[in-house]
């Protein structure tokens, strides 16, 4: 699979050199007044929009309706020991999103390695370390065709999609585009079974797939989408993830000695009001319960569009059909974890990190060295949804139970408390990333980040990185650009 990801362009702005250079050098400077610019929403893409429109002389205002900075990118510290953190949000970064690794070393921030590879397999009633599972694939009792024994999941994913792949890999960025749309209309598991291009896979090699490559979760959303922002990324043994040292809100917090008089807490927006020479922002101060109203020349809208529904536009129709369609039906994937501390770090003498099941638990990551807060599960799509239906005492309980079958009874001794975090119970984000589900690249194309009139948008939902703060970042550069060549 590639170490690197695809170059793609808005216009004249490319990624990732173009991008790079503001990051580094600023918004290029305009002849023209300076411009009054709202932004709803303080998560990674609203401080990128409003660090480089300031920088480049503008003014700017954030609405945030939380109490906080940062969006997905969310260090849960308490309840948990004085030092101890759980990153409940954005928790990894691979070496190969250039934006971000940009922004960690503007602010100087420190980081350290995070372990992504799996030690530990409890699949189908049966346990097998990594090494026993790579020298005898079998060993998890999937009920494979003759053909697809002795094949590892990665591996079989590879019979089906490398030839789409080495398609892919060697076109234009003009026939990328093309390539994604043509097979936009397929879903991961539809793909796999109904194979247009290379090997169908069999029910079982599904299924294996499926557990041992985390696509459980969400197998009926675009084959395209998972297989290039999500498979091609996060199981890709060539790239090193990475982590912030001392947790990932460091880096939206690092913005806030410049950002912090610009910044409204609490403010939920309700209204965005589009008139021929501004725009008007409506919202409801949750301290006072009152209404206050933001004017500027322009407004970008950060939110992701599971939670822009709430938002009323006004006019309606001053918003096109095609982008109101996007912001209504695209699909967001929920993902709950839990974080249990423990007395001492059990796991090590037992030379298990990282674990991955077919229980409940799914995926569990122990924390970098010093830390005693684990990752005690990890799940997202419909795996979420199973953890969504217990109340908090219920999630840690089952989270225990979970890992005392890998772990023994150690985990009850060693146990002093625990948090879980729902990003589908996030008033705010009604969801953890974006994914796409069948015929919405061809759907909504370009739509997703095009302005509105004096409304303009970014995110990760309307970046090419689904899922990953690399495309808040994009998406807030190709925002923060186009209001300022206005």
């Amino acid at each position: 699979m590639s170490k690197r990801v695809d170059l793609h362009s808005y216009g004249e702005l490319s990624y990732p050199k173009d991008m790079l250079s503001i990051i580094q050098d600023g918004l290029p400077v305009l002849n023209g007044p300076p411009k009054k610019v709202v932004i709803v929403g303080a998560g990674m893409a609203g401080l990128v929009c409003a660090s480089l429109l300031k920088q480049a002389g503008h003014t700017v205002k954030i609405i945030e309706g939380s109490d906080r900075v940062g969006g997905r990118i969310y260090t849960l510290r308490k309840p948990f020991s004085e030092g101890q953190y759980l990153d409940v949000g954005a928790m990894r970064f691979p070496n190969i999103h250039e934006l971000i690794f940009a922004y960690i070393r503007k602010f100087d921030l420190p980081i350290n390695a995070f372990n992504n590879e799996n030690d530990l397999y409890f699949v189908n009633g049966v346990q097998s370390t990594s090494t026993t599972y790579t020298q005898n694939p079998n060993v998890l009792k999937f009920p494979l065709a003759p053909e697809e024994q002795g094949k590892t999941a990665k591996e079989l994913l590879s019979l089906a999609v490398q030839p789409y792949l080495d398609l892919y890999e060697s076109a234009s960025p003009a026939e990328k585009e093309r390539l994604r749309r043509k097979f936009d209309r397929y879903s991961f598991e539809g793909f796999l079974r109904f194979n247009p291009l290379g090997v169908s896979l069999s029910e079982g090699a599904i299924r294996k797939v499926k557990v041992l490559l985390g696509i459980e979760g969400f197998p009926e959303l675009s084959f395209v989408d998972i297989l290039l922002d999500i498979v091609r990324t996060v199981f890709n043994p060539d790239l090193k993830f990475y982590e912030i040292t001392g947790g990932n809100d460091l880096l939206p917090e690092a913005f806030l000695p410049d950002l912090s008089p610009n910044i409204l807490y609490k403010r939920k927006v309700q209204q965005i009001f589009q008139e021929n020479d501004g725009i008007r922002v409506v919202a409801i101060n949750r301290n006072t319960y009152e209404y206050e109203n933001y004017k500027g020349d322009y407004v970008i809208v950060t939110v992701p569009y599971s939670v822009m529904q709430f938002i009323d536009i006004i006019p309606y129709d001053s918003i096109s059909f095609e982008k109101w369609k996007a912001i209504k039906e695209l699909s967001y994937v929920s993902s709950v974890k839990i974080g249990l501390e423990f007395k001492t770090r059990f796991w090590e003498e037992l030379k298990i990190a990282n674990v991955l099941t077919d229980i409940p638990l799914r995926y569990t990551y122990s924390p970098s060295p010093g830390r005693q807060v684990m990752l005690g599960s990890y799940s997202w799509g419909a795996n979420a949804n199973l953890w969504n239906s217990l109340p908090e005492r219920e999630r840690i309980n089952e989270a225990l139970y979970g890992l005392s079958k890998v772990f023994g009874k150690i985990v009850y001794e060693e146990f002093t408390r625990g948090a879980s975090y729902s990003w589908s119970q996030n008033e705010f984000s009604a969801g953890c990333f974006t994914l796409f589900a069948p015929n919405q690249a061809t759907d909504f194309a370009d739509r997703l980040y095009t302005p509105e009139g004096r409304i303009h948008f970014a995110g990760e939902h309307t970046s090419t990185f689904h899922g990953w703060v690399e495309g808040a970042i994009e998406s807030a550069i190709r925002a923060a650009n186009e209001v300022n060549k206005r």
